[in-house]
């Protein structure tokens, strides 16, 4: 692999490669957490730094109210826009101005969306991979990161 004989290495895709590599690395350790049944992934977007969306993030990952809900195909929003609330130091979040979906279904968008909304996400829940997108809707930075549920 490391022996030149191939040529030149475009680092592009080098960096590519091992960018994906590492993605799927970092759900593989999530996946195979002791007692895990679901995969979660949180992409929090339109944050004014990144920084901001890696902390509201990993909140929302990292919260027990959102894990046990998830493992329970419990579609409450409410335990996310909780974890967000816990970054208690990022003022210029805003609750009416958050949008929360789960997977492409939208649960939150400034004010609650239908129940009927929340039926489908039950469904989502089943899933063994679930995705919880949340934006904030002040600015264009995002961070994406894995965890699991708690069972």
């Amino acid at each position: 692999m490391a022996n030149g004989l191939n040529g030149e290495v475009d680092i592009a895709d080098l960096r590519n490669a091992l960018n994906k590599m590492s993605i799927e690395q970092s759900k593989e350790i999530a996946r195979d957490v002791e007692g895990a049944t679901k995969l979660l992934e949180v992409v929090v977007e339109e944050t004014a730094h990144f920084e901001q969306a890696k902390k509201v993030a990993k909140s929302i990952v990292n919260s027990p109210l959102v894990k046990t809900a998830v493992f329970g195909t419990d579609p409450n929003w409410g335990r996310i826009t909780m974890a967000i609330g816990k970054c208690d130091k990022e003022l210029e979040i805003l609750p009416g101005t958050i949008s929360i979906s789960f997977g492409n279904i939208p649960v939150f968008e400034g004010k609650p969306v239908n129940e009927l909304e929340l039926t489908k996400v039950k469904y989502h829940l089943q899933e063994t991979e679930i995705v919880i997108r949340v934006s904030l809707n002040l600015g264009k930075e995002s961070a994406t990161v894995w965890g699991c549920d708690l069972s």
